[in-house]
């Protein structure tokens, strides 16, 4: 779990501490002070009294700032985070369902009712999409040669839909991560670009390629992944 996001959280967290110290050794008889005295020769100072008292009240100050701060900010922005945080990785699925349903349909013609969502575990959908149907092509060979322009704009309408997400996903919080900033704002280009897709064998390779990297957790630089990248990134926003 991440307990510092920003230098921000860092900063808080020392003025907290700061304020917390100030209260306790700045109060009067305060029974730490005196302690930390024992063991630590104390320097007699003038107007200590005053001294104490000035470091006291800006310490209660700055502690119940903290506070508000704390229950007007800082928590609605964490509910908020997770709210959207929730719909994300659920619309997430649904869109990976509603995917692979299209292309099941393409390869299959009919399968059994929830195939859909064994496969959205990526492992599972590499066996799947691996399996021979004849002896010179896979599922997936099959899937691409079948696909025909009504399920080819079923699946840049589902795409679509979901870069409309990631932009209000981005719009509406503040990542402290940049690398699923980043990453989200790659697929959302990647997704654009996806958009004018034809049936013509470069078009249909070139999404045959980003679907196969989504769907199946395949990446050319480091091979097959053991996590959905996607997910995680969403996990981290």
């Amino acid at each position: 779990m991440r307990v510092l996001k920003s230098p921000l959280d860092v900063a808080l967290i020392v003025i907290a501490v700061l304020s917390l110290a100030a209260i306790l050794l700045a109060r009067e008889d305060s029974f730490l002070r005196d302690a930390l005295c024992l063991r630590v020769r104390c320097v007699a100072w003038s107007h200590a009294h005053a001294w104490l008292e000035s470091f006291y009240g800006l310490g209660v100050g700055s502690f119940i700032s903290l506070i508000f701060y704390g229950l007007v900010v800082r928590l609605p922005e964490h509910q908020k985070r997770q709210r959207i945080n929730k719909s994300f990785a659920r619309y997430y699925q649904e869109f990976k369902e509603d995917c692979i349903v299209t292309m099941l349909t393409v390869a299959d013609g009919t399968f059994e009712w929830g195939l859909h969502e064994t496969l959205v575990d990526q492992e599972k959908f590499r066996e799947y999409f691996h399996d021979k149907v004849s002896s010179s092509q896979d599922r997936w060979d099959a899937f691409h040669n079948k696909l025909d322009d009504y399920n080819l704009q079923e699946l840049i309408t589902n795409m679509e839909i979901l870069r409309g997400e990631i932009a209000f996903v981005l719009m509406s919080i503040d990542t402290p991560d940049e690398k699923p900033f980043e990453f989200l704002k790659r697929l959302s280009s990647i997704i654009v670009q996806m958009k004018n897709t034809k049936l013509d064998y470069d078009s249909t390779k070139r999404l045959g390629n980003f679907l196969w990297d989504v769907f199946a957790g395949f990446s050319l630089v480091s091979g097959y992944r053991q996590h959905d990248i996607i997910a995680e990134m969403i996990k981290a926003i």
